[in-house]
């Protein structure tokens, strides 16, 4: 095992975009869409290296409205994000990170 010191990542963003055959899920509620507009976003303003984003399964917070999405190291966490969610979580990445 290797223990990394000092990573260059400020950020780290979990949109779950899990699939269920049944009940709700985030794949139901455009969680990989939600994952492509952050990471969108990431790519788009040179934070590639800043911030990582990560697609993951269940967080444990289904529901009908939108996706989960979990901010480290902040410890903030999001459910029932949608779409036009997206621009309040990016403000919500971006703080602390100077650009």
């Amino acid at each position: 095992m290797k223990k990394l010191q000092n990573s260059q990542y400020k950020k780290h963003i979990l949109v779950c975009v899990n699939n269920r055959e049944q009940g709700e899920c985030c794949a139901r509620v455009d969680g990989q869409q939600v994952y492509e507009k952050i990471k969108e976003y990431v790519r788009n303003n040179g934070l590639t290296g800043i911030i990582w984003v990560t697609r993951t399964r269940c967080l444990g917070f289904c529901n009908s409205e939108g996706t989960t999405i979990v901010i480290y190291p902040d410890k903030k966490w999001f459910t029932e994000v949608t779409l036009k969610d997206v621009n309040l979580v990016i403000l919500e990445l971006m703080q602390g990170i100077a650009i």
